[in-house]
């Protein structure tokens, strides 16, 4: 039942941003700031898609990355096939609609992932406490639910590579979506308030 209705989500979302089927929409985002090293390297793939209509792309630059925004609004990178935003205001239909997500490895952006059932390739932030991002990407990689590249190999080239490689096997991309969901925790209230109650007795 779960997977119906998030094959209906997604249905609904996409008619929304008006993606056409037999396309594919990957979704990227560094952040509600942004992320320099995630908006350099998807400068010339979001340049290649608007030039081959192979993808549809929805990317976020950050509050931080308005020079960005102006180098892309400069392609004209702003609607068709490829849209470039500063800030993702309705994440939900986005996310819901993706067939490959893009970002961090934040708690917040994996438990939407893994709720949703999507494929992701995970570029986890080396700035943070005790690198914990990275062992959160880990444990998608490590559950065949996402791959990761970190900052440090981060390039146009290893993105590209890593984006066809994920969007040209459907069963593959199949596979990587049911591990996600099977990831998520969609009773973490009940689990909370279960808690609660115990403690209360």
């Amino acid at each position: 039942v779960r997977g119906e209705l998030l094959k209906a989500r997604k249905d609904i979302s996409r008619k929304e941003l008006g993606i056409p089927n037999g396309k594919y929409l990957v979704l990227s985002f560094g952040g509600s700031l942004g992320a320099k090293p995630l908006n350099d390297a998807m400068f010339d793939i979001l340049l290649e898609s608007a030039n081959n209509d192979k993808y549809y792309h929805i990317h976020s630059v950050g509050t931080n990355g308005g020079e960005f925004l102006e180098k892309f609004k400069e392609k004209g990178l702003v609607k068709g096939n490829v849209e470039v935003r500063q800030y993702i205001d309705d994440m939900d239909t986005c996310m819901s609609g993706a067939d490959l997500v893009i970002g961090r490895a934040g708690a917040s952006s994996l438990s939407e992932i893994e709720a949703l059932g999507k494929a992701s390739i995970l570029i986890p932030s080396p700035y943070v406490a005790e690198n914990h991002q990275f062992h959160n990407a880990m444990a998608l990689v490590n559950r065949g639910a996402g791959s990761i590249i970190e900052e440090k190999d981060l390039t146009t080239a290893s993105l590209k590579e890593a984006i066809d490689s994920m969007l040209s096997n459907p069963a593959k991309l199949i596979q990587i979506e049911e591990n996600a969901k099977n990831m998520a925790i969609t009773d973490a209230r009940e689990r909370i308030a279960d808690i609660i109650i115990s403690l209360a007795k």
